[in-house]
């Protein structure tokens, strides 16, 4: 019990430390939307994965969000998975509309439990359909797993490939930067394999040149499985979110649910 209560304040301490490295306000950054996913480095060839992402964050404000995403994915190679998917988004009294495509790869580079540590390589292109805008998501992924316990941490630099016809975002900031340097952290209890707690964490240092606490909200999660026989299962996941900074959504409410097959 004591090492797995050390694991929970290891991760606490981890997301902590990354959220509040700075904390100045410095230029805005694209802020993780309430349909963000937390991957895993672990492929599963040949498995298919079909999935709903959604979740909705400061609705009763100006810029709040309500956001899904629908994918496929799929185990390519034993340490190659894929996944297409499209995300649709509204803004308070705005219309909802789709407005990104997203291509994501998994690169596995070690065999799972092998180690102490899992990791992997996660790239993706994504395509802003209302903006015109295309940037590239790259870096390392780490899974840490014990009896009882499974860790993840996820460090992203994401580079916005062209520029903006007008110069500026859909909201008129004409200071987001052009490189960000971006965080998710994740650790969960494996109580029950139907219900495991944990927490979750999504947060930016900003441009790597200017490092920054520029976003961190963190929060409960809760996680689950079930065998649906025949090599098909499903997965969810869900998490409440308080925004630490004060470039954070206040509170974001999001979940996954995943469609698994051979």
């Amino acid at each position: 019990m004591r090492q797995e209560k050390r694991h929970v304040r290891r991760a606490w301490a981890l997301a902590a430390a990354l959220g509040v490295a700075g904390g100045a306000a410095l230029p805005a950054v694209a802020m993780a939307g309430p349909a963000a996913t937390i991957y895993s480095p672990i492929v599963d060839y040949r498995e298919w994965e079909l999935e709903l992402k959604a979740g909705i964050q400061d609705w009763n404000q100006p810029d709040g969000e309500r956001a899904a995403k629908l994918a496929i994915g799929y185990g390519v190679m034993p340490r190659w998975g894929m996944e297409v998917e499209a995300e649709y988004s509204q803004t308070p009294g705005g219309a909802g509309r789709v407005e990104e495509y997203e291509f994501e790869n998994i690169f596995q580079l070690t065999e799972h439990g092998e180690h102490w540590l899992d990791a992997g390589i996660f790239a993706e292109l994504e395509h802003n359909r209302l903006e015109n805008v295309n940037k590239l998501v790259l870096g390392p992924m780490f899974q840490r797993e014990t009896q009882h316990t499974q860790s993840n941490l996820n460090v992203y630099w994401e580079r916005r490939l062209s520029a903006r016809p007008d110069g500026a975002n859909h909201n008129g900031d004409v200071r987001e930067p052009r490189n960000e340097l971006a965080y998710q952290v994740q650790w969960k209890y494996n109580l029950d394999p139907h219900f495991q707690p944990g927490l979750q964490a999504f947060g930016s240092l900003g441009d790597p040149a200017h490092l920054h606490s520029a976003e961190l909200k963190i929060g409960p999660a809760f996680f689950g499985d079930a065998n649906l026989g025949n090599a098909k299962g499903l997965h969810y996941d869900a998490a409440i979110l308080a925004g630490v900074t004060r470039g954070a959504p206040g509170m974001t409410i999001r979940f996954q649910l995943e469609y698994e097959f051979f």
